[in-house]
């Protein structure tokens, strides 16, 4: 993102596209979401209102149902707007240092982007990250993977 940034290219004048159901299906690993409850509870932000925004997200966009696999529950992808979309433009509740890789990975590719369309994760850098990421089972939409900590 900062190397995007010195490039001039940023999210300063798209509406956040990324975290909202036309394009987010962001899911994280147990660890991701542990380091994010660790940031909210720090910061005294986990409380029962962000619950029943998290429940509410879950409900509306169905983010708990799953396919039985081998006697396993896999947990369908599903697109979802984020409960830590503030509804504008970067609009991400949460800093830099705690945001799923996932998200710090998906950027625009083009200066003065306002629709999303040149946005997309960088593969690469995601695929070198997974080398030195140990695995604590399967990846499950951020709202799921945080109420699963509680």
């Amino acid at each position: 993102m900062k190397n995007l940034k010195t490039l001039g290219i940023d999210c300063q004048s798209c509406p956040g596209h990324c975290c909202t159901f036309e394009r987010n299906s962001m899911q994280v690993t147990q660890l991701e979401a542990e380091d994010v409850l660790s940031y909210l509870k720090e910061k005294q932000l986990w409380n029962e209102e962000l619950k029943n925004k998290i429940k509410q997200c879950i409900k509306d966009f169905r983010l708990d149902q799953y396919l039985p696999s081998n006697g396993k529950k896999s947990f369908l992808r599903r697109t979802y707007t984020c409960p830590f979309f503030e509804g504008k433009n970067e609009g991400c509740s949460l800093p830099n240092d705690i945001k799923p890789y996932g998200c710090l990975g998906y950027n625009a590719q083009e200066k003065n982007e306002v629709a999303g369309l040149s946005c997309r994760s960088d593969q690469k850098i995601l695929e070198e990250r997974e080398k030195f990421v140990v695995s604590f089972g399967e990846k499950k939409s951020l709202p799921m993977a945080l109420m699963e900590l509680e």
